[in-house]
């Protein structure tokens, strides 16, 4: 039986190391997808899918990393995405993401997983790359094997994000209310 290990990987971290660490030996073969494996650099998805396939890889090397291109949110868009994982030669799905468990319940004859998050309040992509943009510490929130790897891309995380500018000596108790 193969499973799918589905997510953005936005960037990967300690969250996804544990997942595909408690499962790959469940199963003859584990894949991890990548969605969102089409999408323009932007704010939520800074890293290409390539990008993103040598992070993994770097930890996992044996682990096929696939693409899944997103489609509209519409009725037939689900349609579209729904037969393309199913045409990634899987048997089982791995997610935690809601429209992704509805559309492989309702329109794939694929098993669904909802895996365990790991300690979700903590590791996060969306905290990963909040923090990489503000110059805050983040490596801790990313597996030791893939950290080199990812300080490769922090100017492309940075870079997709909201651009401020802060003045010198700016504090947040300084803020004036109205």
């Amino acid at each position: 039986m193969t499973a799918g290990f589905l997510g953005r990987f936005q960037p990967f971290h300690q969250g996804h190391q544990q997942v595909v660490e408690k499962y790959r030996d469940e199963f003859d073969e584990l894949a991890i997808i990548v969605g969102s494996a089409d999408k323009e650099r932007e704010e939520e998805n800074p890293l290409s899918f390539e990008e993103r396939k040598e992070i993994i890889q770097t930890c996992f090397p044996e682990i096929e990393v696939l693409p899944l291109e997103d489609e509209e949110k519409t009725e037939e868009g689900n349609k579209r995405w729904a037969k393309k994982l199913e045409e990634l030669d899987i048997d089982t799905v791995m997610s935690q993401n809601d429209l992704v468990q509805r559309i492989v319940k309702e329109k794939t004859g694929l098993e669904l997983i909802e895996q365990e998050l790991f300690d979700p309040g903590i590791y996060s992509g969306t905290e990963v790359r909040r923090r990489i943009r503000s110059g805050e510490e983040w490596s801790y929130l990313v597996p030791k094997c893939a950290k080199r790897k990812i300080e490769e891309f922090t100017q492309e995380i940075e870079e997709s994000g909201i651009q401020y500018e802060f003045k010198p000596g700016w504090k947040k108790e300084n803020i004036k209310r109205k």
